[in-house]
């Protein structure tokens, strides 16, 4: 085994970058949530130190996470630029010209709320939970979504970073 001094070192180096430390931390993330995905799945975890589902919480707002607040903005937003699409639609059978302004507005309405979705940091695991959730309905069911909006990743894996309520989970 190789001796250490001051002018050889044993270890290797160490990347200090701001990118590896948002993937080491992403990574975390994930591994943690699946773990306690795990965890809640499994018969013999007794109830009380399981993690209801994110239907489950009668209260999201008694949670103090804005996480909640946020999804429920990009529900709402949806439906009123679904809402408006129907509208433009009609608008558009009958030869008004308003239905080529429609559905604009609520369309980056919709967007907005979702690019603040994905740069927010959950404060609490069950908000973190309630994100991943949402964002995986999102991938499975528009997935253009996050194809669409130049830097979504980042923006996500860096608001994974931020939410640093694993260390007290533990």
């Amino acid at each position: 085994m190789a001796q250490a001094n001051s002018n050889n070192s044993t270890r290797a180096p160490v990347d200090t970058t701001r990118r590896r430390f948002l993937a080491v931390a992403a990574g975390a993330s994930f591994v943690s949530a699946t773990a306690l995905a795990g965890a809640a799945m499994a018969l013999s975890v007794p109830a009380a130190v399981t993690v209801p589902s994110v239907p489950a919480i009668a209260e999201p707002t008694a949670l103090h996470d804005p996480m909640f607040g946020l999804i429920e903005a990009h529900r709402k937003a949806g439906r009123d630029h679904e809402a408006a699409l129907v509208e433009q639609e009609r608008l558009e059978r009958i030869g008004d010209k308003a239905a080529d302004w429609a559905g604009e507005a609520p369309c980056h309405a919709e967007f907005k709320a979702f690019d603040v979705l994905l740069a927010a940091a959950a404060t609490t695991l069950p908000g973190i939970l309630a994100k991943l959730a949402y964002l995986q309905d999102i991938a499975e069911s528009d997935a253009w979504m996050f194809n669409d909006r130049k830097g979504s990743a980042p923006r996500l894996i860096e608001s994974f970073a931020a939410s640093n309520v694993w260390a007290v989970q533990s």
